[in-house]
């Protein structure tokens, strides 16, 4: 599966969500690491221009800074997006959304995703007649009632010869 297709999967709004943290947690980052340095800087003005900090010292601060912010929110982005995925997936197997996207969030050292990925269920297909989604183990359409043709007799074709359906004689013993 590529990775676009695998963001579809995700809901829109878990890509937002995603993008913000990516978003604010490089901009906090940026930030962060400038402020960092400006009390150094401030601290070495009195001292003279030959200080230990050059003048790119909230430069190089704010680029560490913007790396850190980035790596972090980057890690919770993932975070959001997988939980993204585990919902809309499940959804699209026809099994409970919620209880699946909170036991992957709750259950720790992401035991939760592989709980998940090795408990889903098969693809649903939709049904011909009011296309809701079947599960492969489902008969019957659980909206309309429709009986999906069972595999054993879906390419059956009965015999045409009314002599086949004659008894057979007895064999004797």
């Amino acid at each position: 599966m590529k990775l676009r297709e695998s963001l579809r999967i995700v809901p829109r709004p878990a890509r937002i969500v995603a993008a913000i943290f990516v978003v604010c947690g490089t901009l906090g980052g940026l930030v962060a690491g400038f402020f960092h340095a400006r009390p150094q800087l401030l601290a070495n003005q009195a001292e003279g221009p030959l200080s230990a900090y050059g003048p790119g010292q909230p430069f190089l601060s704010a680029i560490i800074g913007l790396v850190g912010g980035l790596f972090v929110s980057g890690l919770f982005a993932i975070w959001i997006l997988g939980l993204g995925y585990v919902y809309g997936d499940a959804r699209r197997r026809n099994m409970p959304a919620i209880p699946w996207t909170l036991a992957a969030a709750l259950i720790p050292n992401l035991l939760g995703f592989l709980l998940y990925f090795v408990l889903r269920r098969p693809l649903a297909s939709p049904c011909p007649r009011c296309g809701q989604a079947i599960t492969p183990d489902q008969r019957f359409c659980s909206w309309c009632g429709y009986q999906r043709p069972s595999p054993a007799t879906e390419g059956f074709v009965p015999p045409r010869d009314p002599a086949h359906f004659k008894a057979a004689p007895p064999t004797q013993v």
